[in-house]
């Protein structure tokens, strides 16, 4: 095999003309937006971007024995689990022509292929998933001053932005469109239609940055790749382990996931339509191929190691033939979490997941006792950390215990006496739970014990979020400066900076609905229980003390009392 050579405009009018597709073994795209960024800085200084590998085959072949090939993305999007759109079957074509299969630089090939034809619509922080305003649709432009800019990592600064953004920032920067640079045949119809008309004829800057562009994408052959034919999926798999087994480029499980679709053609469709119902189930979830692949094995009793060996061919067809019941297992486990309040933004360990199913594939009642054991099985997985070091040993043992016990109704206390590495355990101490109190400050840890604390609320039909219940803002200088303590005193620096501390830890919290902790928002605690209709309703509300901010410590101190000794009858 010897290299060749192509543009990158050419390998671009190639995907477009249907000529190279991405093959079933290959992983998603995965990708961000700062390495498209620094693969587009790279060439424009001229540096090497690697070699490329394509699986060069018969479209014949490739329809006649049905090998799943897809298109590249061209307008990514967070929330569409990134799926590469199917290639048309058959193939067309005469039975002479042949495409491209990328083996090796898909990431680069899509990366190129989206910013120079496409989009990227990646989810605003905080914004709900389901809101198509999430996710603002961007295309990449290239600043033509960008010689003048201060930034050592960079030195031709690429960008995606919406067209708000370039309009604002136009005053600023010089903004191109990169997409827009394929459309010329030749230099002067560059300067003609562009440089010319934009007023860039004496801006040297920007004409060499946009000469420099159209060289870069256009004429100079920067892929070089090399071919294999062969007509054998088998045979290519070798190649493709071979390649990228060597380096770091791709993950254990992403060879795996390559292996099944080896021997399961229709294996890609299948996970990525799981991925993308499960991920969209409540506020969202970020289930992988790695959590599916390690759940078939868990489910089928087989060994969790994520080695080659362990895929036979006979594995892979037993995933196949249960696939059916393990989709269903594994929907309805995820329709419980969202039941317990959980989403992306709360879920810390999605290893720990895998045993709730296994539970529920072995025909496991989701009656509410076990929910509610369910409940805490998932909470104090994740709070002690179960599957930290070694996930593997902690899914066998739970598995075996689960396999020695009735799976009809699930019980924490038979997962109790287990021990872990680390000497890690689902037990509690007395102590250990006191000091839940002053170790978590709010994050998903401290809702998972709310949700302990919380369990009627109805989390699937509301999104609820933790509250302070004395404001956040209460605690700043400005609020709290100079304020008179119950005792007469003025308070110290040393407690402020205590009580900025614990604000955020789990005897201030609550949770409240979102459109309800909107409203309550800054306003005082002593101003909001008098406003709500009935203060009764409200958990673990301290009796016969003051409630304003000025008695913080005596609140906090009560209301640690009655949470932990709710929390001590759940887990003790």
């Amino acid at each position: 095999m010897a290299y060749e050579k192509k543009s990158i405009r050419i390998i671009i009018d190639n995907i477009n003309k249907r000529y190279i597709y991405i093959p079933a073994i290959q992983r998603k795209y995965i990708w961000n937006d700062l390495q498209i960024t620094k693969l587009m800085d790279s060439i424009m200084l001229g540096y090497p971007i690697g070699t490329f590998l394509f699986w060069k085959v018969k479209k014949t072949i490739v329809n006649q024995k049905e090998y799943s090939m897809y298109e590249f993305i061209k307008e990514y999007h967070d929330r569409d689990n990134n799926i590469n759109p199917p290639a048309p079957k058959p193939i067309i074509g005469s039975d002479d022509e042949t495409i491209w299969a990328v083996l090796d630089g898909q990431q680069r090939l899509t990366s190129l292929y989206i910013a120079l034809q496409g989009s990227i619509s990646r989810k605003i922080p905080y914004k709900k998933w389901k809101n198509d305003n999430a996710f603002p649709k961007k295309e990449l432009y290239f600043n033509l001053h960008s010689k003048d800019i201060d930034n050592e990592d960079i030195s031709y600064e690429f960008k995606f932005l919406t067209l708000e953004e370039v309009n604002k920032n136009k005053n600023n920067k010089t903004w191109y469109l990169v997409k827009d640079i394929l459309k010329y045949s030749t230099n002067e119809d560059l300067e003609k239609e562009v440089i010319i008309p934009n007023g860039w004829i004496e801006d040297n800057i920007a004409k060499n940055n946009i000469f420099l562009l159209y060289r870069r994408l256009v004429t100079d052959e920067i892929i070089n790749y090399f071919e294999v034919e062969e007509d054998s999926i088998d045979n290519v798999l070798d190649v493709f382990v071979r390649v990228n087994s060597g380096g770091t480029v791709l993950s254990k499980s992403d060879l795996l996931f390559s292996t099944i679709v080896s021997h399961w053609d229709k294996a890609r469709d299948e996970i990525d339509k799981l991925l993308l119902e499960i991920n969209k189930k409540g506020e969202g979830f970020k289930f992988s191929n790695d959590f599916i692949i390690r759940t078939c094995l868990y489910l089928l009793d087989e060994s969790v190691e994520l080695k080659v060996e362990i895929f036979k061919k006979d594995n892979i067809l037993k995933i196949k033939e249960n696939w059916g019941e393990i989709c269903k297992s594994i929907k309805e486990t995820v329709d419980l979490l969202n039941e317990f309040g959980f989403n992306s933004e709360n879920i810390i360990s999605y290893v720990a997941i895998s045993p709730m199913v296994y539970y529920r594939y072995k025909n496991g009642n989701f009656d509410s006792n076990s929910k509610g054991e369910l409940r805490k099985y998932i909470v104090i997985a994740q709070i002690r950390q179960i599957f930290g070091a070694a996930s593997n040993s902690a899914l066998t043992k739970i598995r075996k215990r689960l396999q020695d016990t009735s799976v009809n109704s699930f019980n924490m206390a038979n997962l109790n006496n287990l021990s872990f590495t680390g000497d890690k355990t689902f037990r509690f101490t007395i102590d250990e739970i006191n000091s839940l109190f002053d170790t978590y400050e709010k994050s998903a840890y401290t809702f998972m014990l709310l949700s302990l604390l919380y369990p009627n609320l109805k989390y699937s039909q509301k999104g609820f979020h933790q509250d302070h219940m004395h404001p956040y803002i209460g605690f700043e200088e400005n609020k709290i400066k100079d304020m008179k303590l119950p005792d007469g005193t003025i308070i110290d620096e040393e407690t402020k900076k205590d009580w900025r501390r614990r604000r955020n830890t789990l005897a201030n919290l609550q949770l409240l609905e979102g459109r309800e902790n909107g409203s309550k928002n800054a306003t005082p605690l002593v101003e909001w229980l008098e406003k709500i209709e009935n203060s009764e309703n409200v958990k673990y509300l301290p009796k016969e003390i003051s409630y304003d901010f000025s008695n913080f410590e005596e609140f906090m101190k009560k209301r640690q009392e009655l949470m932990s000794n709710e929390l001590k009858r759940i887990l003790l």
